[in-house]
């Protein structure tokens, strides 16, 4: 190649547009160049020191033939047209390679949608629920950044606490006391028993003056009035209605007592039941909020990944025209055989390995040569 560039370096001093890269990016255009101003069509006398005779040794790669030390180079350019777009193909790369020409990726960078309100509102609720206070939404994309101070008491637990109360739990312990349930229960009780048990009783005693006169009628007849047996019978008359008064008050407290204590399981029953219910309320609507603002995510999210490919399209499309162009231009740069061919010979200087290799060859001979004497002399 040593060769070739001394000639391309004498060819510059007379023709000095070979050194323009981008009109002449490859050594072949160079020398089709060279070829076309008459330059190749005849051997070259080559300023060599004693071996010079002339011609384009070692320009390009081809096939040598000959004697010892004779090269023989074939030359072979591609059709004009092909060469053509090849220029065009190459100078348009070295642009689109120019560091100074850098793509700026930031205007297709991943991103992420933020949070949007709905989200945001559904993780305040679910925090207010929680006994928190006001969330700040400062972090990348709306995201949490703090979180101020609450009640510390969730949305549920005055519930418990008053299902708990009508239980007949002390606070302290944790535990059920008889005080507990009798201060539970004593609300639910009603306020007009002691009406009722007054009531009850005068219309009891009422009967039982009745029923005492009756017995005083009884003894006038049978001649006993005002006797023993008139006597008997009244006292145990008053001892049966006594013990049957004392019942009546001891059923009629029993049945307020009763009706109290069923009432205050089924307000702690339904304090229990506000506990649970409140949550799962809670839990759906701030389900369907969170589902609400995901789909609007979503949206945003398709939004910007379609604007980024979009903005990565309109980035890379010169790269695409020039990988689409150089795919085209391939099959028919290979496809097609040279438009011109030349061929050239040369005397080549000795090289130290062909000296090596020469003598070695004489040596070989010459020791078959004295081998095949001595066999016969043999």
């Amino acid at each position: 190649m040593s060769e070739l560039n001394d000639f391309l370096e004498r060819m510059s001093d007379k023709y000095p547009e070979i050194m323009d890269i981008k009109r002449f990016p490859t050594t072949d255009s160079v020398l089709d160049y060279l070829d076309k101003k008459g330059e190749l069509t005849e051997p070259v006398e080559m300023d060599l020191p004693d071996f010079a005779d002339g011609g384009r040794v070692k320009y390009q790669t081809g096939t040598s033939a000959g004697t010892f030390g004779e090269v023989r180079t074939d030359i072979a350019l591609p059709a004009p047209f092909i060469e053509s777009a090849g220029k065009v193909f190459l100078t348009r790369l070295e642009d689109v390679l120019d560091p100074e020409a850098a793509i700026d990726t930031s205007a297709f960078a991943p991103t992420v949608a933020g949070q949007n309100v709905l989200q945001q509102q559904a993780l305040q609720q679910a925090a207010k629920s929680a006994g928190l206070g006001q969330i700040q939404f400062g972090g990348p994309g709306g995201t949490i950044s703090g979180i101020g101070t609450g009640t510390g008491v969730a949305s549920f637990e005055p519930f418990v606490a008053e299902s708990q109360r009508l239980a007949g739990i002390d606070p302290a312990t944790g535990q059920t006391t008889a005080a507990g349930l009798t201060a539970a229960r004593d609300p639910f009780m009603t306020p007009f028993q002691q009406q009722v048990i007054d009531a009850t009783k005068a219309s009891f005693e009422q009967q039982r003056a009745r029923d005492r006169l009756a017995i005083a009628d009884a003894a006038v007849r049978a001649n006993a009035f005002g006797g023993a047996r008139q006597g008997v019978q009244e006292g145990v008359y008053d001892a049966e209605t006594a013990l049957g008064l004392a019942s009546l008050e001891a059923q009629i407290r029993q049945q307020n007592f009763a009706q109290a204590d069923a009432a205050r399981q089924a307000a702690m029953a339904n304090q229990q039941g506000v506990a649970q219910a409140i949550p799962q309320l809670e839990t759906q609507q701030l389900t369907q909020l969170q589902q609400i603002g995901t789909g609007q995510q979503a949206i945003q999210q398709a939004q910007l990944d379609a604007a980024a490919t979009a903005a990565r399209e309109a980035a890379y499309e010169e790269q695409q025209r020039q990988g689409f162009f150089g795919q085209q231009l391939a099959p028919f740069s290979g496809g097609f055989g040279a438009q011109q061919q030349f061929s050239t010979t040369t005397q080549p200087p000795p090289s130290t390995l062909n000296t090596i290799l020469g003598v070695g060859t004489m040596a070989g001979g010459l020791l078959g040569g004295i081998g095949q004497f001595l066999g016969a002399g043999n």
